[in-house]
């Protein structure tokens, strides 16, 4: 039986409230951002909503233990490369993963480190380690008093925001990646990524209240990104075999738990504002790119190129969007080797101003 469209399910439900890293082999040490490095940016915008600045954790390289944390202020357009190295007199560590903010806090994950790096948002000062050994962690979702981290051995680690202390754990499936919050439950996507050839094709379902496994949902194998929207449905990208499976974007109902849409677009990862999805793909072989805006309620691509200015992204690597006030924050990872850049458009795909971050920018947040 066909299932809903989004539209269908706006008009008869309710509204709910709720990789392994590419990287290169070679460094170029003389361009590392491992100084630190404050400057003026000289094309900053004139009004960035509410936000004071955006935090950018570069991931650097590989083994290399040159994970950086760059800040960008918007009222004075100035940018410190590794605020972390500055305000902590240490660096962040090996291959930063993810940065997200809950409450006052910033969490930072460190993947080889085996850590998360808990600072104070309003300046980047450390407030805890939390060591994870053995565990790999990837990516941190938060939920009431909790914060949720998916771990390459196959578990989801239970952070109590108040103590910072791990107060639980649970196995998922075979190298957990993405991890998202919808209907009280929490979803984590089994890439299976160390497997190569033989990828896990599952997203793990917790019940909250209990953080107990209730289902494994099958999708396209290797999935990735998982993210919810406003309406509790749950988006996948799902990185195939990157061969003969290409990359897919599909959409599970958190009422059901079921996939009900693949979209059949080769999505690498997307950003969701409101009733907008704002999607990219990148061909590592053929360096072949496209940022695509699609209407999640109705379900249609409303937006082939997303960019109106000639701007030119040679490598897609991470996405995100203001809340305040609707601008598309795009990292250009510039082939993996030498500092990338940021690059700010407003929600209609022209470029406002753009700055210099460290190696292999992979995750913002706001600074409101």
């Amino acid at each position: 039986m066909k299932s809903k469209s989004k539209m269908e399910k706006r008009k008869n439900t309710p509204k709910r409230h709720l990789i392994v890293n590419l990287i290169a082999l070679v460094a170029i040490n003389s361009l590392l951002s491992g100084c630190d490095r404050t400057k003026p940016v000289e094309n900053k915008p004139v009004d960035n909503g509410a936000a004071k600045g955006v935090y950018v954790l570069n991931e650097g390289l590989f083994d290399m233990n040159n994970s950086t944390i760059t800040y960008y202020e918007f009222e004075s357009g100035e940018i410190t490369k590794d605020i972390f190295l500055t305000v902590n007199g240490r660096g962040l560590g090996d291959t930063g993963n993810d940065l997200q903010i809950y409450g006052s806090k910033m969490y930072a994950v460190v993947n080889v480190s085996e850590q998360i790096e808990v600072m104070n948002i309003t300046d980047c000062k450390s407030i805890k380690r939390i060591p994870l050994p053995g565990k790999q962690p990837r990516k941190i979702v938060f939920a009431g008093s909790k914060a949720y981290v998916s771990c390459f051995d196959g578990s989801v680690a239970r952070i109590d925001t108040a103590t910072l202390e791990i107060d639980a754990t649970a196995n998922a499936g075979r190298n957990p990646e993405g991890i998202a919050v919808a209907n009280n439950k929490l979803y984590v996507a089994n890439s299976g990524g160390l497997d190569n050839p033989n990828y896990d094709n599952t997203i793990s379902v917790f019940d909250l209240s209990t953080f107990t496994l209730i289902k494994n949902i099958e999708v396209v194998i290797n999935p990735y990104i998982i993210k919810a929207d406003g309406e509790g449905d749950i988006y996948v990208v799902s990185r195939g075999n990157y061969s003969s499976v290409p990359y897919q974007f599909q959409r599970i109902d958190s009422q059901t738990d079921e996939v009900v849409h693949n979209y059949q677009l080769p999505v690498l990862n997307f950003a969701i504002h409101g009733q907008y999805a704002y999607l990219y793909s990148y061909n590592f072989s053929t360096e072949e790119s496209w940022i695509k805006v699609m209407n999640i309620i109705t379900e249609e691509i409303i937006n082939e190129n997303f960019i109106t200015d000639q701007t030119d992204i040679k490598t897609p690597y991470a996405i995100a969007v203001n809340s305040n006030n609707g601008d598309v924050y795009i990292a250009d990872n510039s082939q993996f080797t030498v500092s990338g850049d940021i690059y700010c458009f407003d929600k209609y795909g022209k470029r406002k101003f753009d700055f210099e971050v460290g190696l292999n920018p992979t995750a913002f947040v706001f600074k409101y």
